[in-house]
This record gives structure tokens, sequence and C-alpha cells, in this order.
């Protein structure tokens, strides 16, 4: 039967094509076919390649019946294991012209067994659909183990044209796309890539800016690995930008990396971008950027955070102050925006755990949605600091 509706319609009616499309499966429904585009195979040398599957699908109404045949059609050569044979998918060559832009060239007749090894029907057509891209794609995902038959991912992805590596799916599904837009564009920098840098970096990979620049001239140690966000294989000993880069480019392919401490010779180059993150431990250092920052009309966040132990555990405080000249000079060279080091060096030891970090992080992450309208502000407070005590912030 041939419907006039397309996938979304198909996928509406059929939970597993939706699930297929949500996966990243490069599909679509035209002329009565289901086609897959893009599944990976071995050909008889073991080289990669990746063709494109189409079945026809019986239906009632808008739902998918059981397929009344094993039949199905190919647009490529003929799928081979790693010792190069040819699996047993039967069929032959068979052209059939499912689109003016796609006209296969074999059948496949691929026939399930019953416990008596009799040949027995399909049972469901996601079965089928199932038993086909297992058997074909499984040869090459085994010796090519970056080949993927989510094709629809990377496609999808450049169609949106954003840095990012994925579809921005959640934006379209509660339509807010307009507001994810007003980052388009947009270069960001981060100073220090400790625990609350990282997961501030972790927040803006998953954005659609230009541009995310990288600032940091330490090595990753053990005690590192403990703050990122996840786990990052064979990490120490190198430096965190390049690691952390490397690592968050498989989410957005705008990141920049910087090995270097930004000081009085080289703080010129944060001229370019539209908002700094500033995570530093040094208080000198701290109002150097900022004072430059807010001067230059750049605008802001300084995160800091300190935790000591209490007579009952650990009590400290989470912080974030920004984003403008005022923030600056309202704060600078108090608790809000400490200036200098504490003496013996006692800042340095306060400990940072996790949760206080990614928290830091996501008040700095809101204060800078809200500079750029994603998210709504109430009030003109410059400086929020939480209680790990008493669970309050004060503005």
């Amino acid at each position: 039967m041939t419907c006039a509706f397309g996938l979304q319609e198909l996928a509406s009616h059929n939970a597993f094509i939706k699930d297929y499309d949500e996966m990243g499966y490069l599909i679509d429904f035209v002329g009565g076919y289901l086609v897959f585009y893009g599944l990976p195979y071995l050909d008889k040398t073991g080289q990669l390649h990746h063709g494109d599957w189409a079945s026809p699908v019986d239906m009632s109404g808008a739902v998918i019946d059981p397929p009344t045949n094993h039949q199905a059609w190919w647009r490529g050569n003929r799928p081979c294991d790693q010792s190069g044979r040819e699996l047993r998918l039967g069929g032959g060559v068979h052209p059939v012209t499912v689109t003016p832009e796609l006209v296969t060239d074999c059948s496949f007749s691929y026939k399930l067994q019953d416990d008596n090894g009799m040949p027995r029907a399909y049972r469901s057509f996601e079965e089928k659909v199932q038993t086909y891209l297992d058997t074909i794609t499984a040869p090459a995902m085994a010796a090519y183990p970056e080949a993927t038959p989510l094709r629809g991912i990377t496609v999808k992805a450049a169609a949106q044209g954003s840095p990012l590596r994925f579809p921005d799916t959640m934006s379209s599904r509660y339509h807010i796309n307009d507001l994810s837009a007003l980052l388009r564009g947009k270069k960001v920098a981060i100073i220090g890539l400790g625990g609350t840098g990282s997961y501030i970096l972790d927040f803006l990979a998953r954005t659609h800016l230009a541009k995310i620049a990288l600032f940091d001239s330490d090595k990753v140690h053990v005690h590192t690995i403990f703050r990122f966000p996840g786990f990052i294989a064979q990490a120490i000993g190198k430096l965190k930008v390049e690691v952390l880069a490397r690592h968050y480019d498989q989410w957005h392919a705008g990141i920049e990396s910087f090995a270097e401490r930004i000081t009085s010779e080289n703080i010129a180059r944060l001229q370019e971008f539209d908002f700094v993150f500033v995570s530093v431990d040094d208080g000198p250092s701290r109002r150097l950027i900022v004072d430059w920052l807010s001067t230059n009309s750049i605008p802001f966040v300084d995160c800091g955070m300190g935790l000591n132990r209490s007579a009952v555990g650990l009590s400290g405080f989470v912080r974030i102050t920004g984003v403008d000249r005022n923030a600056f000079e309202s704060n600078v060279g108090t608790v809000r925006l400490p200036a200098e080091n504490a003496k013996e060096d006692e800042y340095r030891k306060q400990a940072q755990i996790t949760e206080l970090n990614a928290l830091n992080a996501t008040m700095a992450m809101i204060r800078f949605k809200q500079h750029f309208g994603l998210l709504d502000r109430e009030g003109e407070a410059n400086s929020f600091i939480f209680d790990t005590a008493t669970f309050e912030i004060d503005e």
C-alpha cells in the first residue's frame, strides 16, 4: 500500500520507527518503502562502505502490519563478512526504483528459522528491520570500531548550521529554537579549567556558540581527574586544555585550547570575546582579569568557592560575581570578588568537591544565559553567595 504521508506521521503511529529516527538512523518513508541510508558494510576485500536498505511496508491505515514476505532491496555491493564471504542474505541482482534518486542494485530474501529449523515469517516489521540491520552492519562495526549506522546524527547536525556535532532536538522539542539561537555567532572564553571551569565547558559544549576558548597552563594530576565531569582516560600528565578540548570536540567543533596563563602581557587577546568566564584560584590574577574585562566592556562572570572543616562536617560557600564594571567596582577586594590570596596560602588549601564545582558552574551558566536573554532575570544584584550550611543564597 502506498501512502501519501511521510516519515513523521508514520513515526507518530509506530513507536519503533520513532525510536530509530530519534536514535540517529538516517531514514525516510517514500513511495511505500521504508529506507535506511548509509548503513556500514564490508566488501570482499574487507573495505568499509555504506549502502542503503529499503523494504516495502504493509499497512493498516497508518499502522505497520507484520511483513508478508522476507524481501528487501539494497543499493551497494553485496555485503560480506570479515573473511570476504558474501553474507547469506539470499536474493540477487534486482534493480528497483524506490525514487528517481534511489535505484537499488540487488534484492535480499533473508529468512528466519523456527525451533525445528524450518523457515518462518517475521513476527513484526520491527523484527524484519532489526534482523537485516544487525546482519549487514555487524561485520563492518566489528572490523571498524568507529563505523556507525547512525548517519542521521551527522546529517541533521550539519543542517542546523552550528558547530554542534549532534542535532539540537531538545530545543525543537520544547519550541525554544528562537532562544537557543541567541548564542549563535557568539565567542566565549573560559579562564581556568579546574573543577568549576571544566563543568562550565561541559555545559557550554551543548550550545550553539561559535567558539569556546580554553585558557590554562596547568597539567592534569590525579586530584584533577576527581574534579572533571565524568572520566577522561589517559589524561594524567597532559595539559588540561588539550585534554578537555579533545574530549569535548566530540560535542562541539568550535573549541580551541591555549596552554597559557592570562597575564598583563597577553590579556588583550580577550578582546575578541563576547563573554568570559573567570575561574581562577589566584586573587591578584582575578583582579587583573576582571578589571581589564570590565574596563573594556566585555561581560564576565567570576566564580569562586571555599570549603573548610567546621565543628560538624564541611562548611563553605559558592559565589558568582558579574557581569559589568559596576560589578567589579562594587565588590573588588571583598569576599564577593577577592583580590588577594589568604595569608599563609590558606586560600589554596580549602577543599573543593565536585558537587560544589558543578553548582558553581551552574550558577555561572544561569547568569551567562540571563545576560544573553535565554533565561529571565528579576532584580539587579551583581553577586550571589550560596551558603552550604544554611542552604540560602545571599544577593
